[in-house]
C-alpha cells in the first residue's frame, strides 16, 4: 500500500508540474523554433545528466530504425505541440492530446495486432466525436491551423507508445537525447534562438531545466507503482488543470465547443480508466 500511495503522489505531482508547461509556452512569447532549440538542446543536456546518474550501460546515441523513429516521432510530438500552444486555445490542445490513449490503441490493432477490446472501440468512436466538435467549434477561427497541429502531436505521441511497445524490453530513454538535438539542429537554422528579451530567458530557462525534465522524471517513475488504468485518470489532470493556469494568469477562457467536446472526451477517457481499473481488480481477486 505504501508504494501504491508512493506512486499516486509521484504521479499526480508529476502531472499537476506538467500542467504549467502550457503556461510557460506563452509566457515567453516566442517564435515556437527560438523556444523548440533550448527545449531540444535542454532536454538532450538533462536526460544525459539522469543515465549518467543512473550509470546507464545503454547507448547515448542508439542509431538503430527503432530508436531513431521513436526519436523522430518524440520531435514531431514537440514541434507540434510547441506550435499548438502559440496558434490554439491551450484547452483546445489539451483536449485533443488527450485522446493519445485511444489513438494508441488504433495503432498498436494496425501494427502490433494487439486487438482492443469492444469497450476500447466505442472509447474511441466517442473521443473520435468530441474532437470532431473541438475542431468544428474552430473551423472558422485562426485557431482551427492550431488544433489540426494538436492533433498531429496526438498521432505522433500515440505512434511513438507503439514504436516503444514493440521493443519493450529496451530502454528507449536515450532516444530522448537524439530526439532533442534533432529539435535543435532544425530550430537552429529555422529560427533565432538568441532572439530572447527581458523575462523570457527567465521563463525558458524554468520551462526547459525545472519544469520539464522534473515533470518526466515524476511522470517516468510514478507510474511504475501503479496499474495502466489508474496512470490514465491521473494524466487527465493536465487536461483539466492546464487550461485553468492560463485563464487566472492570461484571461484564456476556454470557447463554447472545447468545454462541450473536452467534457465528451474526458468523461469517456475516465469511464474508460474506470472499467479497466474494475476488471483489473476483478481479475486480481
Amino acid at each position: 500500500m505504501s508504494e501504491y500511495i508512493k506512486g499516486i503522489l509521484l504521479t499526480s505531482a508529476g502531472v499537476l508540474i506538467l500542467s504549467i508547461d502550457s503556461l510557460l509556452i506563452r509566457l515567453i512569447a516566442a517564435d515556437s523554433f527560438d523556444l523548440l532549440f533550448w527545449r531540444g538542446l535542454l532536454m538532450s543536456i538533462a536526460i544525459s545528466f539522469v543515465l549518467k546518474i543512473q550509470r546507464s550501460t545503454s547507448s547515448w546515441l542508439p542509431m538503430d530504425a527503432v530508436s531513431l523513429r521513436s526519436s523522430f516521432l518524440m520531435a514531431i510530438h514537440i514541434v507540434a505541440f510547441v506550435m499548438a500552444i502559440n496558434l490554439s486555445n491551450v484547452a483546445n490542445v489539451l483536449v485533443i492530446l488527450s485522446a493519445a490513449p485511444l489513438f494508441a490503441a488504433v495503432l498498436g490493432w494496425i501494427f502490433l495486432r494487439e486487438m482492443p477490446q469492444p469497450i476500447t472501440w466505442a472509447a474511441i468512436l466517442l473521443a473520435m466525436i468530441g474532437i470532431g466538435w473541438v475542431l468544428a467549434g474552430s473551423w472558422s477561427e485562426p485557431n482551427f491551423k492550431g488544433d489540426l497541429l494538436a492533433l498531429i502531436c496526438c498521432i505522433g505521441l500515440a505512434a511513438r507508445f507503439v514504436n516503444d511497445r514493440s521493443v519493450s524490453h529496451r530502454d528507449m530513454t536515450p532516444s530522448l537525447i537524439v530526439a532533442g538535438l534533432m529539435l535543435a539542429l532544425v530550430s537552429f537554422f529555422a529560427g533565432s534562438p538568441m532572439g530572447f528579451s527581458g523575462n523570457s530567458w527567465w521563463y525558458m530557462v524554468a520551462l526547459c531545466l525545472f519544469v520539464s525534465p522534473l515533470a518526466l522524471t515524476l511522470i517516468t517513475i510514478g507510474p511504475m507503482r501503479l496499474p495502466a488504468a489508474e496512470v490514465g485518470m491521473l494524466m487527465l489532470l493536465e487536461t483539466a488543470v492546464g487550461p485553468l493556469w492560463v485563464w487566472l494568469f492570461l484571461s484564456e477562457e476556454p470557447s463554447s465547443a472545447a468545454l462541450q467536446g473536452g467534457s465528451l472526451v474526458i468523461g469517456t477517457l475516465l469511464l474508460h480508466s474506470l472499467y479497466q481499473w474494475r476488471q483489473n481488480q476483478l481479475e486480481s481477486v
